[in-house]
């Protein structure tokens, strides 16, 4: 039988809970002893790595080899080169993936391959970063159980899933991504009513605005252009900006001391100048905010009588007075940093629980594992690109939208029918966009291409004869495409890739590369 672990895999905090089928919890520790791992890689000469406090550690001395902020570019072709050897985003996630997937081992005294997990990923990530989260597992060798929305396990850890009498706002703010759901209930069942959010934005930007503090300061030093182009220093200031931000969070100002050649420079930062050049970060949170109670109250949703707060970020007093003040609500916070792990490992342990001899999962109600599944939702709108050649009115290609955002997962086949443009016609091509902005929009540039191929195969038909094209969308948010052509929907082939995701060949060539390196501990 596997071990269940559940991993909330951070931008800038990882965080590994494994839960037995007695309700019991097991938060596995780093090697410093400390619950939450940093999402930082440091890449040593001679096929050696780091991960972790001491990966971060190295900013100071050797920035040019550590990434942080991985989680941003999943999804994206970004890959960086350390030492000659090239590594994707899935590869950097892979490692961090593996290194805490081996603390888990240790921790729980069972084997890596005997681990399962369920992996938490940003409510309003798009298809390809989700593909792109499951490949790093797989780069990593640690089999993936499911793909679970932030939101949504924090939504379990608060216990919503046992049919909350209120329904929530989850305000989740991590540290480089932001997500807000409305949780409650619909038919006596425990469901996500809206998600909304942004995948660039979370406490690395408010570190970035402890930086521009720092640099204020430093500007007016005498010997500033020295300082400005000093690695040391850089690394410095970008490593005490997250502890001036903590420690904001219980003082009214704070002094950093930098060392730069043998002397000791002083710079202060002050809570209410923290808080003024952080103003347009807030007010983002909000209007997102805003977006996702009117778009759940477009949906029907009851009334949201609380708020939650997820992710370290929101223990800024920032976030949580303005969110008092502006919504006039409850605001709840427990363990935030822990939530979203928390929330992963009781999926995790109930899917594998032990099967009976039939294959069926042996349900046992009442018992402390069992959770009731929230159903999740669809963060982005899906549509097809259509051209003036097939509109001859339009001058424009456009995008229809035709699964709407927030449709309730998962989705099974859902239809849109196109049609042949010449007599014969053996191949159609397809391309299925994902709303890329906040609200959709029929501009090709507001969206971002998600999967791009052909229908092959249509038998001799004239033009303008139909064929249906299915989306389905299973609860991980991963699709899957098919088609049919004619009364009796005789299947078709499709032949299609979606854009962002690794091919097998990338995939084993990342396997390889990360399998090869030896993660110091």
């Amino acid at each position: 039988m596997s071990t269940s672990i559940g991993i909330d895999l951070g931008t800038t905090y990882s965080c590994v809970i494994h839960r037995g089928r007695d309700g019991a919890e097991t938060v596995v520790e780093t090697a410093d002893g400390g619950e939450l791992t940093p999402s930082a890689v440091y890449f040593g000469s001679g096929g050696h790595a780091l991960v972790g406090e001491e990966a971060k550690r190295m900013l100071i001395r050797d920035p040019e080899n550590v990434v942080t902020g991985i989680k941003r570019q999943m999804g994206r072709d970004f890959p960086l080169e350390f030492h000659g050897q090239r590594y994707t985003p899935e590869a950097i996630s892979g490692i961090i993936l593996r290194h805490l997937a081996t603390d888990a081992s240790q921790a729980l005294s069972v084997p890596l391959s005997d681990l399962a997990a369920v992996i938490t990923v940003p409510a309003y990530f798009g298809v390809a970063e989700k593909e792109a989260t499951y490949a790093a597992a797989e780069i990593a060798g640690l089999r993936c159980l499911e793909l679970l929305a932030e939101p949504v396990a924090a939504a379990y850890a608060y216990g919503l899933s046992d049919g909350p009498d209120v329904t929530s706002l989850v305000f989740d703010l991590g540290g480089g991504t932001f997500d807000v759901a409305v949780v409650g209930m619909y038919r006596g069942a425990p469901r996500v009513w809206a998600v909304d959010g942004e995948t660039r934005l979370g406490g690395i930007d408010w570190d970035r605005r402890v930086q521009d503090l720092l640099w204020e300061q430093v500007d007016k030093l005498p010997n500033a252009e020295d300082l400005r182009y000093d690695e040391e220093v850089m690394g410095a200031v970008e490593s005490a900006s997250e502890r001036i931000k903590r420690q904001l969070t219980g003082r009214g100002s704070v002094t950093e001391r930098i060392r730069f050649h043998g002397q000791t420079i002083e710079l202060r930062v002050a809570r209410q100048a923290f808080e003024e050049a952080s103003r347009d970060l807030v007010v983002r949170c909000l209007d997102t905010v805003a977006r996702v109670r009117e778009t759940a109250t477009s949906l029907k949703a009851p009334t949201v009588g609380q708020v939650l707060l997820v992710g370290g970020s929101t223990r800024m007093p920032m976030i949580r007075d303005v969110l008092g003040a502006r919504l006039d609500l409850p605001v709840r916070l427990t363990h935030p940093d822990k939530a979203v792990a928390r929330g992963a490992a009781m999926v995790a342990e109930q899917l594998t629980t032990a099967t009976s001899g039939s294959g069926r999962r042996d349900v046992r109600p009442g018992q402390p594992g069992d959770v009731t599944r929230i159903t999740p939702v669809l963060p982005r709108s899906i549509g097809i690109l259509i051209h003036s050649s097939q509109e001859p009115w339009r001058e424009d290609p456009y995008v229809l939208h035709f699964v709407p955002a927030n449709t309730p997962l998962p989705i099974d086949r859902r239809e849109h029918v196109v049609a042949t443009m010449v007599n014969g016609q053996e191949r159609a091509r397809i391309q299925l966009y994902e709303q890329g902005g906040a609200v959709p929009s029929q501009e090709p540039a507001d969206n971002r291409i998600l999967l791009e191929g052909e229908i092959v195969g249509i038998p001799p038909r004239p033009a303008g004869s139909p064929l249906s094209l299915y989306v389905s969308v299973d609860l991980d948010g991963r699709i899957t495409v098919e088609s049919a052509e004619g009364k009796a929907r005789t299947k078709l082939e499709v032949e299609a890739f979606i854009h962002g995701v690794l091919d097998d060949a990338e995939l084993a060539e990342q396997r390889q590369v990360v399998g090869g390196l030896t993660l110091d501990r």
